[in-house]
């Protein structure tokens, strides 16, 4: 003890001598140093090198918080190991972006593209032509004769005989000149039909038709039923037509306009008959799958495959949207039923194929590297709470500690003269008053300030910015309809 008091070649305060008696010799071990010469003396970055040396509380103060500081480091360090070791993993999976992302050009596969529609003129042929000059016939714009009426009345069910009494009633009782605004093939302002079982009204899709939204289906324009007239016509002589209300659910799908669609698909749906049902219960699925209603489009479209299941655009409406309901398994079956019945589609389906199989690596990769980059951010934010609370201590032990530019005690030491001169920090220069020389000043730093510098929270919360954009750019931009196909199951 008595090589303390002689350190600063002064004795010091009995209570300071106590002060340091209590101190653990591991934390003393960070004050002083023992020289070559035999001396001790104290280190030059030491938290206990006091302004005021003789303040035995600010000294007793100064163990709490380097107690405190040497913990927050620890957790620091630790903290900074697992999330080096994190983020050397998210990088590792970047990189892999690249040879992941090559097949998306050839395989790019939008919403659009996966959407059923008709493209082969034989499906279309079935309906039947109804004139010889446009693609709707004499029999559904002249009002069938009595007597074959009466015979087609026969073949019909009990709910189809109550629907056509209520449009003949309803024929009946309507002008003979019809209104200005039936100028468009509206169906249900010919034909009211608030309930029918057939057309599948329980569905919650079918309920809520006033509010379908669905994109124009412009490859409809090469069906040449966009005749808006010849369509208002025939459905104004024949309102109970299933092929007028089909016909006309074709005109509403190249417009976009879900809810008409849909009333002119219900009514095809309760009119048609057995055989051509199918033809019907399509279009009704294909408005609700276009809509977004999935789970009611599967049921309709179920329907129709039962009632012709040799048809293939049936079976291929069917695939797609098992597609978008990411049933593979259901949706694959589909497509080979589909492949077998025409080679038509071949093409498209074999190019669904190759795209799932590209989309589902670079998927799974993105998904990963969001996994791992929510991973990180926990233990970073820990990290920047631990700073906060690394300033607030160090801020009371730097207030404590004398400047060490002014701990120079010993010119003989001459170590102490290089230690300084790299820890320069910022440097001024100004003029002495009495000579006019110019005068270096300078700030350094110590341990702890330059331990901190690797700790740069900064640094990590960018990185933690860049890969989140990174990620999202390539989701919105680069996976296309399976944004919302969970390919990744596959």
């Amino acid at each position: 003890m008595h090589s303390l008091i002689m350190l600063r070649k002064k004795p010091l305060l009995p209570a300071l001598v106590l002060a340091v008696s209590v101190i653990s010799a591991a934390e003393g071990s960070t004050h002083w140093l023992l020289n070559t010469n035999g001396l001790i003396i104290p280190q030059l970055t030491s938290p206990f090198y006091l302004r005021r040396s003789y303040d035995l509380i600010a000294f007793l103060n100064q163990n709490v918080y380097k107690q405190k500081i040497d913990l927050i480091i620890g957790e620091l360090l630790t903290i900074k190991a697992n999330l080096t070791q994190k983020m050397n993993n998210l990088d590792r999976y970047t990189s892999e972006l690249t040879g992941k992302i090559g097949c998306i050009p050839d395989y790019y596969l939008d919403e659009s593209d996966i959407l059923s529609t008709i493209v082969n003129p034989s499906y279309v042929a079935r309906i039947g032509k109804l004139t010889e000059k446009a693609p709707v016939g004499l029999e559904d714009l002249i009002p069938p004769p009595a007597d074959r009426q009466t015979a087609n009345t026969k073949k019909r069910t009990t709910a189809q005989q109550q629907t056509e009494s209520q449009a003949q009633q309803h024929l009946t009782s309507s002008p003979k000149a019809p209104p200005a605004s039936l100028h468009l093939p509206k169906c249900a302002e010919f034909l009211p039909l608030d309930v029918s079982v057939a057309a599948f009204d329980h569905l919650e899709g079918v309920q809520n038709r006033s509010r379908l939204q669905m994109a124009p289906e412009e490859v409809l324009m090469g069906l040449e039923y966009n005749i808006p007239q010849l369509l208002t016509d025939g459905l104004r002589w024949n309102p109970t037509s299933w092929k007028m209300h089909t016909i006309a659910s074709y005109f509403w799908r190249l417009k976009g306009n879900a809810p008409e669609a849909m009333e002119c698909a219900r009514r095809a749906v309760t009119f048609a008959p057995r055989a051509s049902k199918d033809i019907a219960l399509l279009s009704l699925g294909t408005v609700l799958q276009r809509s977004q209603q999935l789970n009611d489009s599967l049921v309709v479209l179920r329907a129709a495959v039962d009632h012709e299941a040799t048809e293939p655009e049936n079976q291929l409406a069917l695939g797609n949207t098992y597609m978008l309901l990411s049933d593979f398994n259901r949706s694959f079956e589909a497509y080979r039923v589909t492949e077998n019945l025409s080679r038509l589609y071949s093409k498209q389906i074999d190019y669904i194929k190759k795209s799932i199989n590209c989309f589902k690596d670079l998927k799974i990769n993105l998904l990963t590297m969001e996994r791992l980059l929510q991973d990180i951010i926990p233990g970073l934010e820990r990290y920047g709470a631990l700073q906060k609370e690394f300033d607030e201590y160090h801020e009371k032990l730097d207030r404590e500690q004398a400047p060490l530019k002014t701990r120079v005690f010993d010119e003989s030491y001459s170590n102490q003269v290089d230690f300084l001169i790299q820890r320069s920090q910022i440097c001024t220069t100004r003029l002495a008053r009495d000579k006019g020389e110019p005068i270096l000043s300078c700030d350094f730093i110590s341990d702890v300030q330059m331990l901190m510098e690797d700790f740069a929270v900064e640094i990590l919360n960018n990185y933690v910015d860049l890969k989140r954009e990174l990620i999202n750019t390539y989701k919105i931009n680069s996976l296309g309809i399976y944004k919302k196909i969970f390919v990744e199951h596959f």
